[in-house]
């Protein structure tokens, strides 16, 4: 990583914390105990003792609290990103002290991440025209604005005045360089220490036409090591979009061997080889948009550094240079749901028009989210919209998934054989359908029918390791094909070592073939994994009993037990507890992935 990565990275803690360093004068006193103790009697101490309580409810009342109070729950509201909450426990700080630096640098920043963008930049024209004039966050909002409203000399300007290092040391080079072609001037040079740099010195030549620096800067771009799939399908779209088919379609095969059901890059490939132009290409015809695109690609270096609160202001400033950048929308939306905003994460995912590329798998996101909540009947009927508006085979898939985990396994049927009669036949693509389906037949008590099902998968797939365990410990808990069901299941623990689901299955074939001390490394290891799985207690506990070890059996069967919501197993348990292990039907159970949400397995 080069230090002007590096540097960006370690300015996302400034941003986190409202672009202050150190303590804020509020945090100072606190520590030195300047503010009485704060009652317990007091609403705003949920606010101070609910991290550790996981209270989500900071005080109703925006004013009239305490400042120390509006202070933490504005912190602790911006911790659990609800910004707009932050912001109004903001305000009311700064009608008490509308002139501290610091608590007007967290307000911008605070404004910027809910998207008041008009009010965020107030707040960095005040810091930097009253407080400092060289701070570097409040320069680059100007700057953002500057080219939001086309005035690029006002915009140099305010370049000009940001300090090196830190923040600038990696933005600088592309706010300069694209603030050079807004004002006619061609000046990539400091664009090529870095595959994102790079690349918008590609954007910057496309937008200004020059086509032999695109063709050399391409290949440059394919001798780095660091490319991601996303670069190596940004490359591919340059490439589709100067003419040069050939070099796209091998890019978009290299990114799809990687993202083999990404509708997106093999819609882009298809066109490719019809030597048409990618409609989907996003460079930018004017220079608020090649600004936009790189806030964009801050944001979402940042994101993959989990540093989210960064990434958001990143992506807001992406958005409000290009209202209709659908990846910075995408990637809002992505952190909201990572961090347990569903309602705000729906509303972003439903911005995105029905016409757009990314519009599918947007509203499944949707109905993903609305499933995490428990909304079970709004997550099937959102997807039931994309099956009659928009004949989306992939939400068909979805809603018996839905069916599949909540153990309504006709229904789950239903949909899958719903979805093989729009196929016709089931491809390789679409493998899954024939996984997912075979459990719910297992579930359903249709064995022939999910025995061709999960057969059918693993010949599409036969090193996937979910479906080697499903079939083959489907097998050992029947008594049938143990030896085949023994090399599957080691070939699966192989590929997944750390897998307890996996681990346990492997030593229950070795259980079912009479081969009980063999078995008992394993249930051990897997039991190790998962501690608290009923199953496997339960496991562990038969085969302790079956090498002699009782005490150590009804320890476990004892775990079981307690571990367990099934009332067939804990019955079945309770009689082993009474009476030892006798010949009892095994509590049948075969191992999914245990999949908490009904989104694609691919």
């Amino acid at each position: 990583m080069n230090t002007a990565l590096k540097n960006l990275l370690a300015f996302a803690g400034l941003i986190a914390v409202g672009g202050a360093a150190g303590y804020t004068t509020y945090q100072l006193q606190l520590l030195r105990g300047e503010y009485a103790p704060i009652s317990l009697e007091s609403t705003d101490d949920l606010a101070l003792y609910a991290p550790r309580q996981k209270i989500f409810a900071p005080a109703v009342s925006y004013e009239g609290s305490s400042i120390a109070g509006s202070y933490l729950s504005g912190q602790f509201a911006q911790h659990h990103h609800d910004w707009k909450t932050a912001g109004r426990y903001m305000d009311y700080i700064l009608k008490k002290e509308p002139d501290n630096p610091a608590l007007l640098k967290r307000a911008m920043v605070l404004a910027i991440g809910a998207g008041d963008y008009e009010r965020a930049m107030r707040f960095a024209r005040n810091i930097v025209e009253n407080f400092e004039s060289t701070n570097a966050l409040s320069l680059m909002f100007l700057t953002a604005e500057a080219f939001h409203n086309q005035d690029y000399d006002k915009a140099a300007d305010a370049i000009r005045a940001m300090p090196e290092g830190g923040l600038s040391a990696f933005i600088m080079p592309m706010l300069y360089s694209w603030s050079s072609a807004s004002l006619g001037h061609y000046d990539v040079g400091n664009l090529h220490g870095n595959s994102i740099h790079l690349y918008h010195a590609i954007l910057i030549s496309v937008f200004m036409d020059k086509t032999d620096d695109v063709k050399m800067m391409l290949k440059q771009a394919l001798t780095l090591d660091e490319l991601s799939p996303q670069d190596v399908e940004r490359l591919a779209d340059i490439y589709a979009h100067i003419g040069e088919g050939k070099s796209a379609v091998a890019l978009y095969e290299q990114a799809l061997k990687i993202e083999p059901d990404n509708a997106l890059l093999q819609k882009k490939k298809e066109l490719a080889e019809r030597g048409k132009a990618s409609d989907i290409f996003i460079y930018a015809q004017t220079p608020a948009q090649g600004m936009g695109l790189a806030f964009y690609d801050m944001a979402r270096l940042l994101s993959h550094d989990f540093s989210d609160e960064s990434a958001r202001v990143f992506a807001r400033l992406a958005l409000y240079l290009n209202p209709q950048d659908t990846d910075a929308l995408l990637l809002l939306a992505d952190i909201a749901a990572r961090n347990e905003r569903y309602d705000d994460a729906i509303a972003l995912y439903k911005e995105i028009n029905e016409k757009n590329g990314h519009f599918l798998k947007a509203r499944r996101n949707v109905a993903d989210l609305l499933y995490e909540q428990g909304r079970n009947q709004d997550a099937i009927a959102e997807l039931q919209m994309l099956v009659t508006d928009f004949k989306d085979l992939e939400a068909l898939i979805q809603i018996g998934n839905i069916h599949r985990i909540n153990e309504d396994f006709k229904d789950a049927i239903k949909n899958y054989d719903a979805a093989e009669k729009t196929l016709g036949t089931i491809p390789e693509d679409y493998w899954y359908l024939h996984y997912v389906r075979g459990m719910a037949l297992e579930q359903d008590g249709q064995w022939d029918k999910a025995e061709a099902d999960l057969t059918a998968a693993l010949s599409f797939q036969p090193d996937h390791p979910y479906i080697l365990n499903y079939l083959g410990y489907a097998w050992a808990d029947q008594g049938n094909n143990l030896e085949k069901a023994l090399e599957m299941i080691e070939r699966a623990v192989s590929i997944r070592p750390n897998d307890g689901y996996i681990t346990d299955s492997l030593g229950w074939v070795y259980y079912r073939m009479g081969r009980y001390k063999d078995a008992v490394p394993y249930l051990e290891r897997a039991v190790e994994l998962m501690p608290y799985d009923p199953i496997i207690n339960d496991h562990l506990g038969d085969v302790y009993w079956k090498v002699g070890r009782n005490l150590e059996a009804e320890f476990q069967w004892t775990r079981a037990k307690n571990h367990s919501e099934d009332e067939e197993q804990i019955l079945a348990i309770e009689q082993k507890l009474q009476e030892g292990l006798v010949e009892l039907e095994t509590v049948k159970q075969a191992h999914s992935t245990r999949m908490e949400s009904p989104k694609e397995l691919p």
